[in-house]
């Protein structure tokens, strides 16, 4: 009798699917996102302490994609940088060197569309 069920249910999987032929060309990366992370990245920001110089979220458009660099505080802190998915994409500024971390060297120079968001009013 399970091995009925499970054969049911191994037949009842492959029909649902197979008519789904889904390939990366056809999904972007960015599908499953939340509409706008700036606004849960923002709410995240209003729960810390207030920086100074006080934080700030500015909106770019690099590699094609809407990202958001988060400034403030010590001019030592990184200032990463997120994906609207809400994943740091790299910290672009500040660190020990004052130019991040590297992993997106070519962010002053290529990222377009600079627009503040938000800067903590506190």
């Amino acid at each position: 009798m399970n091995r009925f069920i499970l054969l049911l249910t191994t037949i009842g999987l492959a029909l649902s699917v197979a008519g789904c032929s889904v390939t990366s060309d056809d999904v972007s990366p960015f599908d499953n996102c939340p509409g706008n992370f700036s606004l849960t990245l923002i709410e995240q920001l209003k729960q810390k302490p207030k920086q100074t110089p006080a934080a700030e979220v500015t909106q770019y458009t690099y590699q094609g994609r809407t990202v958001y660099l988060v400034t403030g505080g010590s001019p030592a802190a990184y200032a990463y940088l997120f994906d609207n998915c809400g994943n740091v994409v790299c910290a672009a500024a500040g660190g020990p060197s004052g130019k991040g971390d590297g992993a997106c060297s070519d962010f002053a120079t290529t990222a377009t569309n600079p627009t503040l968001i938000w800067r903590d009013p506190r």
